[in-house]
């Protein structure tokens, strides 16, 4: 890098934003300056194009300033190389670029279609449009976690999921314990009854809802977790980026949910600070083929149905999250659990897949004899459907 140094005006000029704009990301605290004159006038150098650079990039791709200056500072504390950031920036389009595809390819059929047919791809557009609502939707209440926890009742393996993570974590009498996506407080139904004396539980989730949710488990164990003195706290959260003010935990899990996170080595980052030297980390996750009978199904009866939690489960799944969590863990275990299910009850593989996010209870209703036809002809044909799952935990150490 030279030592040449730009005024505000020079570099607005050079970079084709206004000199108003450098001086608003300035009071921002976003583009901050190399140097300053003795008379106070601000100078910027090469480096403050690459910060300006990502600024622009990052409020393109939709970023709010608040999030551009978690990534800038996130990059203060660890240096990222130029063609590091290009190549995060480059993913990100990448995205961009096939919701966009998506999007001109669900137009130009809607144009060729009659009313009624248009009018299913309009829902279409729709539905691409508003990918990161749904999903946001779809958790502020735990109505559709409901609607799918129902099924895993048909399990192969009478050792029960919550019980089998609960078990893997080994808390012990006075650790300090924090959950990270809480939802609807699934691990502790079962297990609240089972914390051992002396433990402090901190419980967060990005939604309110499903905050509210969580407490109501542990309304019935007040007593026994008072005489215990098991202390319990709630925080409205986001895994993007944690604020969470504690540190030092025992234990931090993160159940089925980092795949929701779409800045992922933040929050792993952000995770391992809040540890002990020796603290473990575990989280869970699906393999790529979890559950994929149902999604086969769904397509059989109607191939337009989008299945957006298959593809996010995909961004941290028990393929590639041990590559992903090595980045900042050294010692990564996997540990699988053994489960299948066999289901003979249409409702709940109908509520099952009711539950999706997105356009699949509109397309549901629209056929909802057919479909649940459709179901029962499988059942009948093989008694009951076999649908394969794929579960499981890493375990993260220092």
């Amino acid at each position: 890098m030279d030592g040449k140094y730009y005024t505000a005006g020079e570099i607005a000029k050079l970079s084709g934003v206004s000199v108003r704009t450098i001086r608003f990301y300035d009071l921002k605290g976003l583009l901050k300056p190399a140097a300053y004159s003795e008379s106070g006038y601000r100078y910027y150098n090469r480096e403050s194009f690459g910060v300006l650079q990502q600024i622009i990039m990052f409020k393109y791709l939709g970023f709010t300033l608040e999030q551009i200056e978690g990534i800038l500072s996130e990059d203060e504390k660890n240096p990222i190389k130029m063609k590091e950031r290009l190549k995060q920036q480059k993913d990100l389009l990448n995205k961009r670029k096939k919701v966009l595809e998506q999007l001109i390819g669900a137009i130009e059929l809607a144009e060729k279609c009659n009313e009624e047919a248009g009018w299913d791809h309009l829902i279409r557009i729709l539905n691409l449009l508003t990918e990161e609502e749904k999903i946001a939707e779809q958790y502020k209440t735990d109505e559709n976690l409901e609607r799918r926890i129902r099924i895993h009742s048909y399990s192969t393996n009478p050792y029960g999921w919550t019980e089998w993570v609960y078990d893997q974590l080994g808390l012990k009498e006075g650790m300090k314990v924090l959950e990270i996506g809480c939802g609807n407080g699934l691990l502790w139904r079962s297990n609240a009854g089972r914390l051992p004396n002396g433990l402090r539980l901190y419980l967060t989730d990005y939604s309110d809802g499903m905050i509210n949710q969580t407490k109501n488990v542990f309304t019935g164990y007040r007593k026994e977790l008072k005489d215990k003195g098991v202390e319990v706290y709630f925080q409205v959260e986001d895994a993007n980026n944690i604020s969470l003010e504690e540190y030092d935990f025992d234990v931090i899990i993160a159940n089925h949910m980092l795949y929701h996170v779409e800045k992922k080595q933040n929050c792993l980052n952000a995770i391992r600070k809040r540890l002990k030297s020796d603290g473990t980390f575990y989280c869970s996750t699906v393999g790529e083929n979890h559950m994929q009978e149902l999604h086969d199904l769904l397509k059989e009866f109607n191939d337009d149905i989008e299945i957006p939690l298959s593809k996010i489960a995909k961004t941290f799944s028990l393929q590639n999250g041990e590559a992903q969590l090595k980045k900042v863990f050294t010692n990564v275990e996997k540990y699988e659990h053994d489960s299948n299910l066999i289901v003979d009850d249409v409702d709940a593989i109908y509520d099952y897949v009711y539950s999706y996010p997105g356009n699949a209870p509109f397309l549901l209703e629209k056929g909802e004899d057919l479909f649940r036809e459709m179901i029962w002809k499988r059942i009948s044909e093989e008694g009951a459907m076999l649908i394969h799952k794929e579960t499981g935990i890493f375990v993260c150490r220092e």
